[in-house]
């Protein structure tokens, strides 16, 4: 784990990464923090890379001088000062997340009890403080881990044990690789959540829409220019360059897909945020309507049309001997002439 007892200073350690107050034990954190540690960052890095992090938490420099800015670290040290720090915070607000209810009551042999301070001076948070408190933790532990997974891929030579995790892997081989990518043609703010939630739609795309379009031969040489980066740097540049263009496009279709299904562009559905008069200035979210959503979806598909254009001239462009036109145009036919014609 990347907490521990020696290093708590009575909750110091925690409070670097968010507010909380100093008082926190870590008795009370260490099984919300150890769980969150093993259910979301030990798959995500792989067991390797999950024992380095722990090597750099446990046997690191001191302290001070790990600190990313500190004057006189090494340029290691300060990724790993950048790694650790990462790593606590999505730690952190995923035990906060995960545990939640079992952080706010107290669990004794006379049941289940909300915790008070003994001078009554501190009272329980309102449903809504509760809700926002959540959607805050899980928010920003999910979207560090996507944080964690850019810095650990811009990193992988300093981080060699990364590569031989599964979500590297599965990285390498992606045409659609992280949030930005999807950011890219609908804002979905980082949040590594909708991405998540996309993943289905994104390899239904992939599979079904794309590798038809640009043919068998196109798709593979692609996958495997990613998988196996060619040494020439300008084929590099241009594998790059048409992995971005399909990137495009199955991004599109994928939020297109998903509104479709859930009229979700959010883990919780597609809304319009209002303040009501009265309500003291409160966030009112309302469900759009139907129309709404059919003019996204609509303008979804004619910029998802635009995105495979530019895409099928980059394939004619650079990658001729390997595209032999589309075949979804295959039993197009010219009416005047009454001849099927393959362009």
């Amino acid at each position: 784990m990347i907490f521990s007892a020696e290093k708590w200073n009575k909750g110091a350690e925690l409070k670097a990464l968010m507010k909380v107050n100093t008082a926190i034990s870590f008795d009370m954190m260490e099984a919300p923090l150890r769980g969150a540690f093993r259910q979301y960052l030990v798959p995500l890095l792989g067991d390797a890379m999950a024992g380095e992090v722990v090597e750099i938490y446990n046997f690191g420099p001191d302290p001070d001088v790990l600190e990313p800015n500190a004057e006189g670290a090494t340029e290691r040290e300060k990724l790993d000062a950048r790694l650790l720090e990462i790593c606590q915070r999505a730690n952190a607000n995923l035990a906060f997340w995960n545990d939640f209810d079992e952080i706010s009551v107290r669990i004794t042999d006379a049941g289940f009890q909300r915790q008070k301070s003994d001078n009554e001076s501190f009272q329980g948070v309102y449903k809504y403080q509760e809700d926002n408190l959540r959607m805050s933790f899980r928010n920003k532990g999910f979207n560090a881990l996507d944080e964690l997974l850019e810095f650990l891929y811009a990193h992988i030579a300093e981080y060699p044990e990364f590569a031989t995790s599964q979500a590297y892997q599965d990285r390498k081989s992606a045409i659609v690789r992280s949030t930005a990518d999807v950011n890219d043609v609908c804002f979905i703010g980082g949040s590594r959540i909708i991405f998540l939630r996309l993943q289905p739609h994104l390899k239904f795309v992939e599979e079904m829409l794309l590798q038809p379009a640009i043919g068998d031969r196109l798709y593979e040489h692609l996958i495997d220019g990613l998988v196996n980066p060619p040494k020439d740097e300008e084929r590099q540049k241009n594998v790059e360059r048409l992995r971005l263009a399909c990137s495009r496009y199955i991004g599109t279709m994928a939020v297109r897909r998903l509104l479709m299904e859930t009229g979700s562009i959010t883990d919780r559905g597609l809304y319009f945020t209002t303040i009501r008069s009265g309500e003291k200035g409160n966030e009112q979210k309302e469900p759009v309507d139907m129309k709404r959503i059919a003019v996204q979806i609509q303008n979804l598909k004619a910029d998802a049309d635009m995105y495979m254009t530019a895409l099928l001239r980059i394939a004619r462009s650079y990658f001729a001997d390997y595209y032999a036109g589309d075949p979804r145009r295959i039993f197009d036919r010219d009416n005047d002439r009454k001849r099927t014609f393959w362009v």
